[in-house]
C-alpha cells in the first residue's frame, strides 16, 4: 500500500514519547496530566476526547492520579496477548490519548511471554534457544512500542532509570530501566526521549524538569527540526505537559510562504 503525506509541518499533532527518571520525580502524575490536556484540546477540535491509561501488571503506581480527575479510563494488563487486545480497542475507540506505565514491567511480561518466567534467557537452562530468545523479545519490544503508535496521536510512555552502558562508545549514562543493548536501542522505537528528574529545594517545594537536549550523560531523542536545548520546568500540580508541549511546537519550522 501506497501513502502520501506533507513533509512542509509546521505544527505537530502527534507524537510518541518514552520519559524515563528515578522513582518518585513524578512521571506518572505527567502521564495523567497529560490525558487531561489530550481530553481538553480534543472537546476544542470537537473530536471524541476519549483518553485510556494503560496500567502493566507489576507496575501499580497510579495511585499519584487520583486528584487529577480522569475517571473510569484505567486499565491493567498482566500479558503481552492481553496489551495487543488493548492496543487493538483504542484503536477502534479513536483515542486522542494514551499512557502506558511502564516500559520495564512491560519487558517483564514480554520474558514470560517467551522464556515462561520474568527471567533472562539463559543457555545452561534455555539451551541453543537462548540466543533466539533474546531476538525474539527484542524484536516483541519494539513492535509493542511501534503498535502502540497507532493507537492514539498522543501518547506517552514511563520507566524507571538505570545507569547502563553504552554498547558502541563503551560509557556509561542514565537509560531506561531495560538490560544490554536495549537500554540504549529503545530510543529508536519514540520520536521523543526524556528525562525527568526532581530535586527539593525545601519544605513544600520540588523542581521538576524535563532534559531533551543531547548528552552522553543521559539517553535522550527528538525528531524535530530546531533541537530543544534548554530544561522544561514542570509545574507541581498541571500544566507540566503543555510546557512540554510548547517547547515540541517551538521546535518545529516556521509555515513558509506560497510563493506567487
Amino acid at each position: 500500500m501506497r501513502q502520501a503525506f506533507d513533509l512542509n509541518l509546521s505544527t505537530m499533532d502527534r507524537c510518541l514519547m518514552l520519559l524515563h527518571g528515578p522513582y518518585a520525580c513524578g512521571k506518572t502524575h505527567l502521564q495523567g496530566d497529560m490525558l487531561r490536556w489530550a481530553q481538553q484540546r480534543a472537546y476544542g477540535l470537537k473530536e471524541s476526547g476519549e483518553v485510556a491509561f494503560l496500567n502493566i501488571k507489576g507496575e501499580d503506581g497510579y495511585a499519584s492520579l487520583a486528584a487529577v480527575g480522569l475517571g473510569k479510563v484505567g486499565e491493567t494488563v498482566d500479558s503481552v496477548d492481553s496489551y495487543f487486545e488493548a492496543m487493538a480497542d483504542y484503536r477502534a475507540k479513536n483515542l486522542v490519548g494514551l499512557a502506558v506505565d511502564s516500559l520495564t514491567a512491560f519487558y517483564s511480561l514480554m520474558l514470560t511471554k517467551h522464556v515462561g518466567a520474568p527471567r533472562y534467557p539463559d543457555p545452561k537452562q534455555d539451551g541453543e534457544r537462548a540466543k533466539m530468545l533474546w531476538g525474539q523479545i527484542s524484536m516483541g519490544m519494539k513492535d509493542a512500542v511501534q503498535t502502540s503508535r497507532v493507537a492514539a496521536p498522543w501518547v506517552l510512555w514511563v520507566a524507571p532509570y538505570d545507569r547502563s552502558e553504552d554498547p558502541v562508545s563503551g560509557g556509561k549514562g542514565q537509560t531506561p530501566d531495560l538490560p544490554g543493548k536495549l537500554a540504549y536501542g529503545c530510543a529508536g522505537w519514540f520520536d521523543f526521549v526524556g528525562y525527568l528528574t526532581a530535586q527539593t529545594l525545601g519544605p513544600g517545594r520540588v523542581q521538576r524538569k524535563v532534559s531533551f537536549a543531547p548528552t552522553g550523560a543521559v539517553l535522550t531523542r527528538q525528531r524535530i527540526a530546531h533541537a530543544i536545548t534548554d530544561d522544561i520546568p514542570i509545574p507541581d500540580d498541571h500544566g507540566g505537559w503543555e510546557a512540554i508541549y510548547n517547547a515540541l511546537q517551538a521546535g518545529m519550522p516556521a509555515k513558509k510562504k506560497e510563493l506567487v
